[in-house]
């Protein structure tokens, strides 16, 4: 199956950025991920899309290889550029994930993604409770008291909540753990889907409760206790905010 090149360049285009490839390379995401570009179909050829976006064959080549670098399509020589099933699609790329995390009416990527969030921020808080300074406990503590602060400022203390587990973060001493969190996370707070309908007082309230259990068990240097907490956190947050977006 050949895809539609009208269909491609449809009004559903993203807004034009100031540079060309990247103009087609969104496009192209964009319509992979929505399933417009189903897996299996064949892309228009170079010389199709060339016309189609006003674009040289050369910013057209280069769009195909980043692709193909990103899992979702596969060049072939003399046999067209292909889209690739989702399996394949690298979604610790930020264009990929936000695209995905964007067309997914199921919210399976996130649901993936708290997944993943629980399997790190659970034992990296074990190891923040054995690692961190009193230096730093203290000055979590003070995170802590500033987001109850914040509890009539939402949108403050949404940004306040994500400063508070980065220092937990960087206090398991878990670099590698960290820097997927920090990628993956930025994308999913982005999205409305992630967050729910409008977040009101009584859910951050709730959240923060999960804060509190989490630094007195930190505090406590209580591992297996600061690890449940983050669990129970997470995933009690999450299962909140799932109940509003549907």
């Amino acid at each position: 199956m050949t895809a539609n090149l009208e269909a491609i360049i449809a009004t559903s285009t993203p807004p034009r950025p100031a540079r060309l490839g990247a103009v087609v390379l969104a496009t192209l995401v964009d319509k992979i991920a929505s399933g417009e570009l189903a897996p299996g179909t064949t892309l228009p050829t170079e010389m199709a899309l060339c016309q189609a976006f006003g674009v040289s064959r050369t910013v057209i080549r280069e769009s195909f290889k980043v692709l193909e670098e990103k899992g979702l399509v596969r060049v072939k020589q003399g046999q067209g550029t292909t889209v690739e099933p989702a399996e394949r699609w690298n979604l610790l790329d930020p264009l990929v994930l936000e695209a995905a995390i964007r067309h997914d009416e199921t919210l399976r990527i996130l649901d993936d993604l708290i997944d993943v969030r629980v399997a790190l921020e659970r034992q990296m808080a074990r190891d923040a409770a054995e690692r961190m300074t009193d230096a730093e406990l203290d000055a979590l503590g003070d995170a802590l008291a500033r987001l109850e602060r914040l509890l009539d400022s939402i949108d403050e203390y949404l940004d306040a909540d994500g400063e508070f587990h980065d220092m937990i973060l960087s206090g398991s001493r878990n670099q590698l753990g960290r820097s997927i969190i920090r990628s993956i996370h930025q994308y999913a707070r982005a999205s409305t889907r992630y967050h729910g309908a409008t977040t009101t007082r009584e859910h951050v309230v709730t959240s923060h409760r999960g804060h509190v259990a989490i630094y007195q068990r930190l505090r406590a240097r209580d591992a297996e206790g600061a690890g449940i907490a983050m669990q129970d956190h997470i995933m009690q947050s999450w299962l909140e905010r799932k109940a509003r977006t549907k």
